[in-house]
């Protein structure tokens, strides 16, 4: 158990075909909650402690769709560590190892964000999503 995340090409139901995948790292994960908590503030209420939604959007949800200013948000994020998404809470995202992961995975994000500056420049419809 824990935080599966993937990204890739969208099909037409937006769901989210893998292209790149990542085990619990936890700061990407609280990027993009942020961003889909802004995407779908208008129908999404998944705030519930019960359940624990409280960590955040989970698949099925309908992850986040990418566009040209979120890569941008993305790759200053990058740059700097995803240091103002540290995430807090959320001992299934991997949140006790998350600075390690942000190195594991610093090559993988930024071959990541050049690809969405490609799929975006062709015109594809690319997301987000994630399990956990």
């Amino acid at each position: 158990m824990g935080l599966d995340q993937y990204a890739g090409f969208r099909d037409e139901n937006g769901q989210v075909k893998e292209e790149f995948y990542w085990r619990k790292h936890a700061r990407l994960q609280q990027f993009m909650a942020t961003e889909f908590n802004e995407q779908h503030k208008e129908k999404q209420k998944h705030n519930t402690m019960s359940d624990l939604q409280h960590l955040g959007f989970n698949g099925g949800q309908g992850g986040v769709k990418i566009t040209n200013e979120l890569v941008e948000r993305l790759e200053n994020a990058y740059k700097n560590k995803y240091y103002d998404y540290f995430a807090s809470d959320g001992f299934f995202w991997g949140q006790q190892f998350q600075e390690e992961q942000v190195t594991e995975y610093a090559q993988q994000d930024e071959k990541f964000i050049e690809w969405c500056k490609e799929q975006l420049k062709a015109g594809k419809d690319i997301g987000y999503d994630c399990s956990w």
